[in-house]
């Protein structure tokens, strides 16, 4: 029983001490990003589409999607949803979304100093929550940059978006989340 007890005390220090450094190599990664333009693939239920994003760290977003034409842009402070279908965008209050947090740099540093990043089933992640909203954002295991998130969108709809980055810190145009040119 002893010796049971030393193991399990000696794993859970060595699993604790490598994850802790996962962390800290994921926010040191975070730290230096400033964007990511990346593809993306996202379930909204069993609807599949994917798309090209353009992620600035201070909440603002530029989404192309592929098939359906639509776009979603955020400035930081507002979000819209625009289909290539109807003319008219769906304009939101960021802070009501979950990319209110998923785009905040610092609170994704805050929130993984506070809890070390998991794993399972081979896949790394942290998990919160935001206005009663569950929001796992997954990590790459090779180069521990963000992979995607799981959450729920403001329809109530299971939302999954897996994201391969093409390029940190690309030298973008402002204009690109001027939420004026979509009206």
């Amino acid at each position: 029983m002893k010796f049971l007890f030393i193991y399990i005390s000696v794993f859970f220090f060595i699993t604790t001490k490598v994850y802790s450094d996962v962390s800290k190599k994921i926010i040191d990664n975070l730290e230096k990003a400033n964007n990511y333009s990346f593809k993306f693939a996202q379930q909204i239920n069993k609807n599949k589409e994917t798309g090209y994003c353009i992620l600035a760290f201070n909440r603002k977003i530029n989404c192309k999607y592929d098939d359906s034409g639509k776009i979603l842009v955020s400035d930081g402070k507002n979000l819209i949803v625009k289909n290539r279908n109807t003319n008219t965008p769906n304009f939101y209050k960021l802070e009501n979304t979950s990319f209110y947090k998923i785009l905040d740099k610092q609170y994704l540093i805050y929130q993984i100093t506070q809890n070390n990043v998991k794993s399972e089933y081979g896949s790394l992640f942290i998990n919160l929550n935001y206005q009663n909203i569950d929001i796992k954002i997954f990590f790459d295991e090779e180069k521990l940059q963000i992979k995607g998130w799981r959450t729920t969108d403001i329809y109530n709809n299971s939302v999954s978006t897996e994201i391969t980055i093409n390029e940190v810190n690309k030298i973008i145009n402002e204009n690109i989340f001027d939420l004026k040119k979509f009206n």
